[in-house]
């Protein structure tokens, strides 16, 4: 009696790990284009921005979007209620961005200082002394909340404050009073702050050399699949010469 064929079961599980990984390689390398393309338009806007003159806060916050990166001249006075915002590194040194409230005519705004080195111990933040300007000029910058960074900090009205990131809305509540929704970046002078703001912490070469890497991978992954499948196909049955000798020793 000769043995009843069977047929190979195809892999349908690896079909389907293989498949998931090329698709989520591939939707990286296509985020990462993207994010070249909003980098080379923030940089164009930032070209721009320098070659254009000073703005008024009234113009600034009349469109933030449209003015960012733009120099503002503003008017007013510090209130004495510093934030330290934690984890900014300069030059491989650990240190702070130091935010101060500014208060003009008609509103509040958060000035960002600059950075200042760290003492060393986590229990003792660095001593500054604050100019006494009525009128000041700083980069107008939209900052970026981290969903991933949770801030600890609910010690609410006690300064100075310790911040895990640039939040707003966390900075309105220590102040117990409402701030515009952007930051102004001093420019640079002499002061006991480094002000060397990078609008554009990763260029957009680096982003395009990233989505190369992933594209690179999909097809990595797509090979190594397709050569998979070949070998299985051109491999022996399972009723090959393994399974007869299996039936010859029964029969014996």
């Amino acid at each position: 009696m000769t043995a009843k064929k069977a047929t190979k079961r195809f892999p349908y599980i690896a079909t389907v790990i293989a498949f998931s990984a090329i698709v989520i390689m591939l939707s990286l390398g296509f985020w990462q284009l993207e994010r070249k393309v909003e980098k080379d338009e923030r940089l164009e806007s930032i070209k721009i921005a320098k070659q254009s003159e000073n703005i008024t806060m009234q113009q600034a916050f009349s469109d933030i979007e449209a003015f960012q990166d733009y120099v503002v001249t503003a008017n007013g006075q510090p209130i004495e209620k510093y934030f330290y915002i934690d984890n900014k590194i300069v030059e491989g040194r650990a240190g702070f961005h130091v935010l101060v409230p500014y208060k003009t005519d008609s509103s509040v705004v958060m000035l960002n200082l600059g950075w200042l080195a760290a003492t060393g111990l986590r229990s003792e933040l660095p001593k500054f002394k604050l100019p006494a300007f009525d009128k000041v000029q700083g980069i107008l910058y939209i900052p970026l909340n981290n969903r991933l960074v949770s801030e600890t900090n609910t010690q609410y009205g006690e300064f100075p404050a310790l911040l895990q990131q640039v939040d707003l809305a966390e900075i309105s509540k220590h102040l117990n009073i409402d701030v515009l929704p952007a930051v102004l970046r001093l420019l640079p002078e002499q002061s006991d702050f480094s002000r060397e703001w990078k609008p554009v912490v990763m260029s957009p070469d680096k982003h395009l050399g990233y989505a190369v890497q992933w594209f690179g991978l999909a097809v990595a992954g797509l090979t190594v699949y397709l050569l998979s499948v070949v070998k299985w196909m051109q491999g022996p049955s399972p009723t090959g010469s393994e399974a007869q000798k299996h039936q010859d020793k029964n029969r014996k």
